[in-house]
C-alpha cells in the first residue's frame, strides 16, 4: 500500500492547478466538489476537523501534477444540535487529468 500524507495548503495549491487545466481543456469533467474554488473552501473547513486523518495522495507526470486524490477516512461528526453522529464508511475524492494515461499504476 503507498504511504499517504497529509493534505497540506501547498497541496491545495497544486490541485487547485490541476483544476484549473481540467476546467480549460475538458470543462465537460468538471464537477462541483473539484473546482478552484470549492478545493479552498473543503480544504479549509475541513483541515480544521479532520486535519489528523484526511490522507492524501499525488500524482505527478514529468514534475506535474496530473492526478490527486483524498479520503475522509471513518469518523464521528458533532451537530449543530449537539448530537454525534458517526461517519462509518470511507469517502474517496479523485481528480486527474483525462489524457494522462497509467496515473493510477505510478
Amino acid at each position: 500500500m503507498p504511504n499517504f500524507e497529509l493534505v497540506t495548503a501547498a497541496d491545495v495549491q497544486l490541485m487547485q492547478g490541476l483544476a484549473q487545466r481540467v476546467t480549460a481543456t475538458r470543462p465537460d469533467l468538471v464537477n462541483s466538489d473539484a473546482t478552484y474554488g470549492e478545493l479552498a473552501w473543503n480544504w479549509g473547513k475541513g483541515h480544521a476537523s479532520d486535519g489528523a486523518s484526511w490522507p492524501r495522495r499525488l500524482w505527478f507526470s514529468g514534475g506535474n501534477l496530473v492526478a490527486w486524490g483524498w479520503a475522509y477516512l471513518p469518523h464521528q461528526v458533532k451537530r449543530s444540535d449537539g448530537s454525534v453522529k458517526d461517519i462509518t464508511a470511507p469517502i474517496w475524492r479523485i481528480r486527474s487529468i483525462p489524457t494522462t494515461p497509467g496515473w493510477l499504476t505510478r
